[in-house]
């Protein structure tokens, strides 16, 4: 038996004991928003921590429901059915194709470009993963479980070509709470065009939770340390500086973020909201930022908060 099957049978005993008394706090002053332990055989207590995030690598046995409950980056090969997954077949730009599963069973797949949300469920006797997505037409994707390890998936899936064998990589690093997850479902539904009109009300929310899902990506990336970050895929109308921020001329407007809206007219009534609110000059800048993308993330959250 390879060390990899034996992960993924030792993966469906349950998360080991994080609350009892061999525990690892951190000290006063250090970030809390994130725990990552180099030290694979400690643990940590994560009651009454505040943590926003924080690593698998820190338990010495995980679920396999938990670990499954990571961002999973499809790998790249040379095989030409894989052309779905990494590329636009219209337009031909690199797909970024990414697989977010959530500990509550909400599942998230292409962030970036073609997005699809929907639940997930796990079979552990015949190692199934069934993924029910949201839109009728895209009915429900059934992989097989080949291997599994903390850092590597391998899924198995048939398409209309026949069977294909997926490798996917995660870096350990989770959300505590699902929902502060920029990719959660809920956090892109702004991103789903209506199919009516959208009163008033309804825009200024749409709008809002655009906001706030830029705030919670920012965010995302300064807890997770990136030292690169991209925006390619989704849809904006903002003009991005380092220490600042700023909106699109309506002329250059990006048209998958008016597609996020019914009509143009819609779009330009959530487009004035947000002009509106930048023309105040009333975002509270930090004045001795430690980081760019941290200070921008507060201050996009300040912007939901206005509108």
């Amino acid at each position: 038996m390879n060390k990899m099957l034996f992960f993924s049978l030792f993966c469906f005993w349950t998360l080991a004991a994080c609350r009892g008394g061999n525990s690892r706090h951190r000290n006063k002053g250090q970030d809390t928003s994130m725990i990552t332990l180099k030290d694979v055989s400690a643990q940590a207590d994560l009651t009454g921590v505040d943590t926003a995030l924080f690593s698998l690598k820190t338990f010495k046995s995980v679920a396999l429901t938990d670990v499954l409950s990571q961002v999973w980056k499809f790998e790249e090969n040379d095989k030409l059915e894989w052309n779905e997954l990494f590329r636009d077949s219209v337009s031909d730009p690199q797909q970024y194709p990414q697989l977010v599963l959530f500990s509550d069973h909400y599942a998230t797949l292409n962030p970036r470009r073609g997005l699809q949300m929907g639940q997930w469920q796990l079979n552990k006797d015949t190692r199934e993963l069934t993924i029910q997505w949201n839109r009728p037409a895209a009915g429900q994707t059934k992989y097989t479980i080949r291997e599994i390890a903390l850092k590597q998936l391998e899924l198995g899936w048939s398409n209309a070509e026949g069977p294909v064998v997926i490798k996917l990589s995660a870096g350990t690093i989770v959300h505590r709470r699902p929902p502060e997850d920029p990719f959660y479902p809920a956090n892109n539904q702004w991103r789903i065009k209506p199919s009516k009109p959208e009163t008033a009300e309804q825009i200024r929310m749409r709008v809002k939770n655009c906001v706030h899902f830029y705030a919670l990506f920012y965010q995302d990336n300064h807890q997770r340390e990136e030292t690169q970050i991209s925006f390619s895929g989704f849809p904006t109308c903002f003009i991005w500086y380092n220490g600042g921020i700023g909106i699109e001329p309506r002329a250059t407007l990006d048209k998958s973020w008016i597609d996020c809206f019914y009509s143009y007219e819609q779009a330009m009534q959530g487009y004035k909201l947000i002009e509106a609110e930048l023309e105040k000059h009333a975002l509270k800048w930090p004045e001795h930022p430690t980081s760019w993308v941290k200070q921008t993330g507060e201050v996009l959250e300040q912007l939901a908060g206005k509108l």
